[in-house]
């Protein structure tokens, strides 16, 4: 380098020689692909915790599916929830954040949305003029593709997205719902590449304003009939689907006409319990426990009251004898050892007639009446899972005998009798 350095100097001049090294040594480094995270200062200086939109179940700045098969009902509950951020109200039941909505109805015209809005106003008993402009709906439905790819390539983003994500920063915008994924993602659902940058687009157009995102996603009939299966998933395509979602969300309609949303994943929070809904004719979907709503007489409501009720009884006596063997029911809908999947197969309950979605039902029953609670603990090789216990009112319920302790320590000289009460620690596994 010297001898170049000379060579200039003697043809150009020094000064030219200086101001080349000067320049040189201006040049910007680059910014570094991988950003470092400050490790030192995690206790004094903590990250803040996880946001959410709708308590759980829409974490802030990431990207939430929810999946259904059309004509489930997703697009209603998604412009239920759409109205509760903007209104500042609670949805089924949990606690919604006020903030800005943005409804992006890509399969849908501006007119259905509005009637379905108008439907939520008037049952809901909403001033639309509340709303103000803390709701913002927009038609896509000409140019709905946000993210386009040919074959296998990596894609590109769409001046549709832009204007989306221009929208989402200037209205400071709270909640983005994107109906649907169908519509946005114009690639192949199998090409997990395509799926993830599409993810990742979103995920970047929310977070400057730290907004929650829900992508609706229809389902195919081979998902939706998989689902009845113990283990399914609620998504279709490539597991870069499921991967890419921090929070996921599964509506199935049962053979008794109820809704369940299921809570199949959750990075950022606790996953919670899944929630049973009914749809009346000329209503909405509501909780169960708000009402019946269906057009049948007291009689029968309170036939079908019994009914679950004896069922509840019956599943509490098979839950509580296969944990006082240590066959554990665990609180997972899609784990391997959930109720319905431990005991599909005994000959009591298939006496009850409960199928997958009516299995859910009794237990939330149970669950809401304090007679099942869940319980952490760890397996024998320390792996934790947390299962279903059977309380002490759930006990009484039943007509069970209240678990004894053992007198001594070890039990080896207590009083023989009903199972001990379960702790935390230890127990066996799926």
């Amino acid at each position: 380098m010297g001898y170049f350095s000379s060579l200039l100097g003697e043809r150009e001049g020094m000064d030219v020689v200086a101001a080349l090294l000067d320049s040189a040594q201006a040049l910007p480094t680059p910014e570094p692909l991988l950003k470092p995270v400050s490790v030192f200062d995690v206790l004094t200086h903590p990250a803040p915790p996880p946001e959410f939109v709708w308590a759980d179940y829409i974490p802030c700045g990431v990207v939430t599916l929810m999946g259904a098969h059309g004509g489930t009902g997703k697009s209603t509950i998604a412009l239920m929830l759409a109205v509760c951020a903007a209104a500042g109200r609670p949805l089924f039941g949990t606690e919604v954040k006020p903030c800005k909505v943005l409804f992006a109805s890509l399969e849908d015209s501006g007119a259905i949305v509005r009637h379905r809005l108008a439907h939520i106003c008037k049952l809901w008993n909403i001033d639309p003029l509340a709303l103000g402009d803390c709701l913002r709906i927009v038609d896509g439905t000409e140019y709905p593709e946000l993210f386009s790819a040919e074959g296998r390539g990596a894609g590109e983003l769409t001046d549709t997205y832009k204007e989306l994500s221009t929208t989402i920063q200037t209205e400071g915008i709270g909640l983005v719902i994107v109906d649907n994924a169908s519509d946005a993602f114009a690639g192949e659902e199998i090409q997990r590449r395509q799926v993830r940058a599409f993810i990742r687009a979103l995920a970047m157009a929310v977070k400057p304003t730290n907004a929650g995102c829900l992508l609706l996603a229809h389902v195919d009939k081979n998902t939706s009939k998989a689902r009845k299966a113990e283990g399914g998933e609620g998504y279709s395509g490539s597991t870069a689907w499921h991967n890419s979602a921090r929070s996921r969300l599964f509506l199935t309609r049962g053979d008794d006409g109820l809704l369940t949303v299921e809570h199949q994943k959750s990075n950022l929070g606790r996953m919670r319990e899944p929630i049973t809904l009914e749809w009346a004719k000329d209503g909405l979907p509501q909780l169960v426990e708000q009402g019946t709503g269906f057009e049948v007489d007291s009689l029968n409501q309170r036939q079908q009251g019994r009914a679950d009720d004896d069922r509840a009884a019956a599943l509490l006596k098979m839950i509580a004898e296969f944990e006082g063997r240590s066959q554990y029911c665990h609180t997972g809908q899609t784990s391997r050892s959930n109720p319905y999947a431990v005991l599909k197969s005994e000959p009591s309950f298939q006496r009850l007639k409960l199928n997958s979605d009516a299995t859910k039902r009794i237990v939330n029953q149970c669950q809401r009446a304090k007679w099942l609670e869940p319980l952490d603990y760890r397996t024998p090789d320390r792996k934790p899972h947390q299962r279903w216990t059977v309380t002490h009112e759930g006990r009484l319920f039943a007509g069970l005998s209240a678990p004894t302790a053992p007198t001594t320590e070890d039990g080896t000289h207590g009083a023989r009798g009903a199972p001990t009460a379960p702790t935390a620690l230890g127990g066996m596994g799926e």
